[in-house]
């Protein structure tokens, strides 16, 4: 069966790294899977799809172009390409997407939804994706929590249930990340002398508004006023970097904050041995891909209350939860876990428990059930 995954943008992030999971499921299975990028694209990101397989085509169409000349454009691609399935990664423009689909023919749409409804959001956004959900076979959500904020309801894909919306977890392959944090390349950054004595809270994802790196930066301040052997270490890059640096520069604690920059997601994991804890900031999120990466690595996590974060970490078991956008109860959280020795080891134990079930084996077999419904 030919699968054609569509998706925005090929670039470095938490969507892209789930669509790239689900092209390996997919091939696993034996499909044909063929992906489409509309807007920007990363080379290395895109060479990880080809890598496993899969083959890519980039649109480069503009963000400005308009939804109806989007529309034809995709309908024209989608006639082409001639997919059984046409598995939608529903973000900005998703529902053209689907209405394009449609439009060319296509007998089975998925599509999955990434982020929960907010405030930032309009209400003209739920009632459009609850329409064009109808015409899909299947609408996924990736936690309980963005399943219920844009339909209401929620709950776990059950595949002898005929429901046509529910929620499947996004996956983390566990053994890879334990490969890759007892790398030889893993062992020379542990070797960096100057974090011997230091505890040290990293953060790892895109420097954007809604992931909170701001709000992290406020926290550490104060905690650093208590406690300056700390550090923080920031694994990742984008807009808000020179903001922070403006806003932030005259901050005691400043010169214990170290920018590593854009990495690869196997650099980036491998960043995981100088961590004694990382922190998911996040404003609001639909699922917390980092929290069970670094579960994975056997990391305690410190997460904010919001979406699928709280659906991940089992607070005070597996890791703590602090109230959004709270930086006094965000220091106080990160002191704690200083502190109390024998409860970070017991966090970090149950950490990489927890990060098993929502390991990629688990994954795998749930697509194979979900994609083998489709085939008559």
């Amino acid at each position: 069966m030919k699968v054609l995954l569509a998706i925005p943008c090929l670039m470095r992030g938490g969507t892209e790294m789930q669509t790239l999971y689900l092209a390996r499921a997919l091939r696993e299975s034996g499909h044909f899977v063929e992906v489409v990028c509309y807007f920007e694209h990363d080379k290395s990101v895109i060479d990880e799809f080809m890598g496993i397989g899969c083959t890519v085509s980039i649109m480069k169409l503009s963000r400005q172009i308009s939804a109806t000349d989007f529309v034809l454009k995709m309908k024209k691609y989608y006639q082409l390409s001639k997919p059984d399935v046409l598995h939608i990664q529903y973000m900005t423009p998703g529902a053209l997407s689907i209405i394009a689909g449609k439009m060319a023919g296509i007998h089975h749409i998925i599509a999955t939804v990434h982020q929960p409804y907010s405030k930032w959001h309009k209400k003209i956004w739920k009632i459009i994706l609850r329409t064009v959900s109808v015409m899909c076979d299947y609408f996924i959500s990736v936690s309980l929590n963005v399943e219920k904020s844009w339909f209401g309801s929620c709950s776990m894909y059950d595949d002898k249930s005929e429901k046509r919306h529910f929620t499947i977890y996004n996956t983390v392959d566990v053994e890879l990340i334990e490969k890759l944090i007892k790398s030889d390349e893993s062992l020379k950054i542990k070797n960096d002398k100057r974090y011997d004595d230091k505890f040290v809270f990293g953060y790892i994802g895109r420097l954007s508004k809604e992931k909170g790196v701001d709000l992290l930066v406020e926290a550490f301040e104060k905690l650093y006023k208590e406690n300056n052997d700390v550090q923080l270490l920031i694994v990742g890059d984008g807009k808000e970097r020179p903001e922070l640096e403006a806003k932030y520069r005259s901050n005691l604690s400043w010169s214990n904050v170290v920018f590593l920059g854009r990495k690869s997601w196997d650099e980036a994991m491998k960043y995981l041995v100088l961590l004694d804890a990382v922190v998911v900031p996040s404003r609001f999120e639909g699922f917390g891909l980092t929290a069970i990466e670094a579960m994975a690595a056997s990391k305690p996590v410190i997460a904010a209350k919001v979406g699928g974060l709280e659906e991940i970490i089992e607070n005070n078991r597996s890791g703590l939860l602090y109230d959004a956008e709270n930086t006094d109860d965000l220091a106080r959280k990160m002191s704690f876990i200083i502190r109390e020795k024998e409860r970070r080891k017991v966090f970090s134990e149950n950490a990489r428990r927890r990060a098993y079930e929502f390991d990629v084996r688990r994954y795998n077999s749930i697509i194979k059930k979900l994609y083998d419904k489709l085939i008559v």
